[in-house]
């Protein structure tokens, strides 16, 4: 594996206080960055909630316009499956297609022993 450096600016004492958060969840900056650049490439996307951070929403659980649209695919694709496979579909509350790709994230970062 060739290994690449990345330079960022970032304020100290920020650097400071979420280095030693880090580092109480038993992590390096590095891990935490490298655990970062897989989710994105497994998923093709960011954490939710680091989306609504870079976006400066107020609340990381405020509603993404395109939220339903998401949701009403990942649910058909969902549905699909379970045809296919000849699997009952679950009949109690609604697929919440960010919360399965989170769940699908944090159990590949398991596998990878990052989680």
């Amino acid at each position: 594996m060739s290994a690449a450096q990345m330079n960022i600016r970032l304020d100290s004492a920020l650097k400071a206080s979420g280095n030693a958060v880090i580092a109480e969840l038993g992590y390096t900056p590095s891990q935490v960055v490298r655990a970062l650049w897989e989710f994105a490439t497994v998923q093709g996307t960011l954490p939710p909630a680091l989306t609504h951070l870079l976006r400066g929403d107020q609340a990381a659980g405020a509603a993404d316009s395109g939220t339903p649209d998401r949701m009403s695919e990942g649910a058909a694709i969902v549905s699909s499956f379970y045809q296919k496979v000849g699997i009952e579909e679950p009949v109690e509350g609604a697929v919440d297609y960010d919360e399965l790709r989170e769940l699908a994230a944090a159990e590949q970062l398991e596998k990878w022993g990052l989680a």
